[in-house]
């Protein structure tokens, strides 16, 4: 039998390696959880070389003592046809109950955990809306899962949905189909249910992600705004703050939190170096004139003081993002402070940096989501160069 290793690219950038057993009429893979990260990484070549030792030992291992296929498959399946005599244990309910708590354990922030607990009440309210409180997880079926996404796309919000009719937004109803998608998953790999009633819906019956714009101000449009005369201090709290993170890429949550010792020197390079909030994963962001011209005056006993001081409030916020814009005379665009993160992505994009350093900076955990904005800019682009078409009739 042939022992070879094999590689697979990833979104992500890095390459994931496995091994692939061979003979005629037979071809089986694993993963070995090993991979190789781009060459253009600090110490790419380092870490590739390592783990490259890693998957050739695991190789020799394996030609020295192959896996005995069918005797590996037998023991799972006598495991799995064990685990799901237990599956009468656990409603629907009581699964999310259990679900929740180990999204907790794994240090899910309070953000997504008021939303996976809002789930949980929606197919509460689901269930009864059935007359089915009680219904046990193993027999949830795809049917079940569909009138469950037909109810939510029926629901309305009234104290916090002020378009579409009250009515839930695309995006709302699409985080609700993937923690959906989750919990069962959760309840596949440990071995609770067989199969993930999700995964036989049509793609009709799916939620997906409407086309959403994404805003982003120009670097003359950002002049501007930075140039507008703000009337208070908490004005200028919140124009120099959105500023700073037009040239960070930082999130609000990031910025709520930013304090002065956050901020460091690194050779002759100032950074910030934060935890994010969000992702819980650390990142660190060289500062630029510009953005070292927006931070506030700070004396040397403020070094456990926060940096900003913004208002909380999502729609207090925006509220003076607005005022500000309108100051700054940009009239056809509507901004929130996230759009600042987008003006950062696409500013680098525009200015030739490449996916991979922005992707890092914006502390993406994946380069696809980078990838976005490089297509925002390539459309400008083609916007751009359209407008000559009629030059030449």
């Amino acid at each position: 039998m042939k022992v070879e290793i094999k590689q697979r690219a990833l979104p992500t950038g890095n390459i994931s390696l496995y091994i692939e057993y061979y003979e005629p009429g037979f071809r089986k893979k694993e993963a070995l959880g090993l991979f190789l990260m781009p060459e253009t990484a600090h110490g790419a070549k380092k870490h590739n070389k390592e783990v490259m030792k890693q998957a050739m030992a695991i190789r020799a291992d394996r030609m020295l003592h192959p896996i005995d296929f069918d005797k590996e498959k037998e023991v799972k399946e006598q495991k799995k046809q064990k685990t799901h005599k237990e599956i009468c244990r656990y409603t629907w309910l009581e699964w999310c109950n259990k679900y929740n708590e180990w999204s907790e354990e794994c240090g899910n922030n309070s953000c997504m955990m008021d939303h996976k607990m809002l789930v949980r009440r929606r197919i509460e309210e689901f269930l009864n809306s059935m007359n089915e409180p009680d219904l046990r997880l193993d027999k949830v079926t795809t049917a079940h899962i569909s009138a469950l996404y037909d109810y939510m796309r029926e629901y309305k919000n009234e104290r916090q949905c002020k378009d579409n009719d009250n009515h839930l937004a695309g995006f709302t109803l699409m985080l609700f189909g993937q923690t959906i998608n989750a919990i069962f998953n959760k309840a596949v790999r440990d071995n609770v249910i067989p199969f993930n009633p999700v995964q036989g819906l049509s793609q009709l019956e799916k939620f997906h992600a409407p086309d959403k714009h994404r805003e982003f101000l120009t670097a003359e449009e950002l002049q501007r705004f930075l140039a507008a005369k703000p009337e208070t201090e908490s004005e200028w709290q919140v124009q120099h703050a959105f500023g700073f993170s037009c040239m960070t890429g930082l999130r609000r949550s990031d910025i709520f939190n930013l304090k002065w010792n956050n901020i460091k020197s690194v050779g002759d390079t100032k950074v910030v170096s934060i935890i994010q909030q969000k992702t819980k994963q650390p990142v660190t962001i060289p500062l630029n004139d510009m953005a070292l011209s927006l931070l506030p005056e700070k004396t040397a006993d403020q070094q456990d003081d926060f940096v900003f001081h913004i208002p909380k409030g999502h729609d207090i916020l925006t509220k003076y993002i607005s005022r500000i814009r309108e100051k700054a005379g940009i009239d056809d665009k509507h901004l929130s402070y996230h759009c600042s993160r987008h003006t950062a992505a696409t500013l680098a994009i525009t200015a030739g940096a490449e996916l991979y350093s922005v992707s890092k900076i914006l502390g993406h955990q994946s380069i696809v989501s980078t990838q976005v904005y490089a297509d925002v800019v390539m459309d400008a682009k083609v916007e751009t160069v359209n407008l000559t078409d009629g030059v030449f009739v």
